[in-house]
């Protein structure tokens, strides 16, 4: 979605750059790729200048291109603190929030959260941003996503948050394997636990290295001194857990993903000792330099509230 108040030619400039190819900015920009082509060529003829270098790569950004784009993101981000006075200014009556998150957390937790913002503030106009986290982050320092829901670590220095939750990672176990002999119970009730480092040696099943669920696993295997080369890449934590019951590997994997697996086809998950620092923060990240508008602490607010009630987190 467009906002009403920014030139759409930096919008589409800035979102050609950001795909390199016509036809996935057009489809992100829901207009017709002619039209947009037409257009950069339009702006092209107008500035006297080529932006886009046509590659068999895709589309590269001339030196006046990197020049338009470095500006044209100046601009974007003054307009959008224009739209964040004129909505305070309207007392929630008007104004626009571009909320980004994970494919998970965006089917699971952002209903709840968003039905409510919507109930309290009815004319303030919503939408949604997921992809990978460090997208996510990307998005949010560029002002084109106001509000955040993701896990930590937060990459990015320019970008604030608050933590909701901190959450454990598991160790998910073959049913068949003879590690499973060796679990173990502490005092208070919690566990199964194993120690991680029995699996040193042995293959594991990951996800992809720009998700946020492969950084937190490649930390908590560092700090257990484990070097692993991942026997499958997954983008699914359930494909991993499923892969895992069928005897081919060993995964890390959150504590309320467990429970929202179920049990049909789950592996066996055991807690992992603290000094690995097994676990990830549930947070609520904007941007350090752009103002959070009315909306905007609002939805945090709600956000806060709504989130903990519905993970239903166990006390740890």
């Amino acid at each position: 979605m467009i906002p009403h108040l920014i030139p759409k030619e930096l919008i589409y400039v800035t979102t050609v750059a950001q795909y390199g190819n016509i036809s996935k900015a057009a489809e992100r920009l829901f207009v017709a790729q002619p039209s947009l082509s037409r257009c950069i060529l339009r702006i092209e003829r107008d500035l006297g200048a080529e932006l886009f270098k046509r590659t068999s790569e895709g589309l590269k950004p001339t030196f006046a291109g990197e020049y338009y784009i470095e500006n044209a993101n100046k601009i974007i981000r003054l307009y959008k603190e224009l739209e964040i006075q004129f909505s305070n200014i309207s007392n929630m009556h008007m104004g626009r929030l571009a909320v980004g998150t994970t494919t998970h957390l965006g089917s699971f937790a952002l209903p709840k959260i968003l039905a409510n913002f919507t109930t309290r503030f009815p004319k303030i106009e919503l939408s949604i941003v997921e992809g990978v986290s460090t997208g996510i982050e990307e998005e949010i320092l560029k002002g084109r996503v106001d509000v955040g829901i993701l896990h930590s670590p937060i990459n990015n220095h320019g970008i604030k948050y608050t933590v909701i939750h901190e959450e454990k990672f598991l160790l998910a176990v073959p049913p068949d394997d003879p590690i499973n002999e060796q679990a173990y119970f502490k005092d208070g009730g919690e566990g199964p636990y194993i120690d991680i480092q029995l699996t040193a040696d042995r293959p594991y099943i990951l996800t992809h290295t720009s998700q946020r669920t492969r950084q937190v696993t490649t930390k908590i295997l560092e700090n257990a001194k484990i070097d692993v080369k991942p026997r499958y890449l997954t983008k699914s934590i359930q494909t991993a857990s499923r892969l895992v019951r069928d005897n081919l590997g060993f995964t890390l994997v959150p504590l309320s993903y467990c429970k929202l697996f179920g049990s049909a086809y789950s592996p066996n998950y055991y807690f992992i000792e603290e000094q690995y620092q097994p676990s990830w923060e549930l947070v609520i990240a904007y941007s350090k330099d752009i103002p959070l508008s009315k909306a905007s602490k609002e939805f945090n607010k709600i956000a806060l509230e709504t989130l903990p009630q519905l993970y239903d987190f166990p006390n740890d």
